[in-house]
């Protein structure tokens, strides 16, 4: 069984020429299972699951799991991706051009190890095995994406991250690919992260959640619990503030956007009564 990881990271990025430092401060029990880590573009998911995985630079901070520090630019210390036993997969497909389907799934391990049953294993696990000789230009989408899993799995990791890996696959082939990822995570034992901002699948692949908002943890609980039936979210830019009366304010939004179920999102006017509904852009891409 594996040991279930415990996430410290508390980050600081500089995003741009100009634009002010960007902070993370996550701390996330990994249990076996998945847990969803929510929020809207610019929250910073992106940007803690690549600081995990060692895939970004970071101007100040720590990474700890386990007991154990993966970076400290306080002490100088940066564990190198190899040996953080962290599989990382993008929402955007990076498999090498020059290399057929198994060999993209062996690229991370030993030599030794690149022509075993450990990649046979993992592509019939993936249902690619017929695909082992063929380039990824010959792939398609989700046939791409089982083969960036199964490579990322190849590894043993001991902690699986998931960059919206979805995104770009059909509705059909999202919901395939997710049951298949919950069966897997469930066979193996697996601690999983997973990045999105859609609720339905959130609800449909988490065991629990994580709201996350301009590189903090809001709320943690159950799916539905926290993301709660039918709820609507507020998006833009907050460009005047006004006091009404006691404690409620009056807000004042440009490039907003109203996201929600189809049927309580229409064309007239709109009222939005859900707590804690508006949420404020950060301007961080990617994240």
């Amino acid at each position: 069984m594996t040991a279930a990881p415990a996430l410290d990271a508390q980050l600081s990025f500089a995003v741009g020429d100009v634009a002010p430092r960007f902070h993370v401060d996550a701390r996330l029990a990994l249990d076996a299972g998945v847990l969803v880590l929510f929020g809207p573009s610019g929250a910073g998911k992106t940007l803690t699951l690549k600081a995990l995985a060692g895939l970004v630079e970071v101007d100040s901070g720590h990474v700890r799991t386990s007991g154990e520090t993966l970076m400290d630019t306080a002490r100088g210390l940066r564990v190198p991706v190899h040996r953080r036993r962290i599989g990382y997969v993008p929402q955007h497909q990076t498999l090498f051009p020059f290399l057929d389907v198994a060999g993209n799934v062996a690229f991370g391990l030993p030599r030794s190890l690149r022509r075993g049953p450990r990649v046979t294993g993992w592509l019939e696990e993936l249902g690619i095995a017929h695909l082992a000789s063929k380039r990824p230009e010959l792939l398609s989408g989700g046939e791409r994406q089982r083969v960036a899993l199964a490579r990322a799995l190849a590894v043993e990791p001991r902690l699986l991250l998931l960059d919206e890996p979805f995104a770009s696959i059909d509705e059909a082939g999202r919901r395939l690919l997710g049951a298949l990822v919950r069966e897997i995570v469930r066979r193996h034992d697996l601690p999983t992260l997973l990045v999105t901002h859609d609720a339905a699948e959130a609800e449909a692949l988490g065991d629990r959640l994580v709201r996350f908002e301009r590189g903090r943890t809001m709320e943690t609980g159950a799916p539905s619990d926290v993301l709660g039936p039918a709820r609507r979210t507020v998006r833009g830019t907050v460009v005047s503030v006004e006091r009404v009366d006691g404690g409620t304010a009056r807000a004042r939004l440009v490039d907003a956007e109203v996201v929600g179920p189809a049927e309580q999102v229409k064309e007239g006017p709109l009222e939005v009564h859900e707590q804690g509904s508006a949420r404020e852009r950060t301007g961080v891409d990617g994240a």
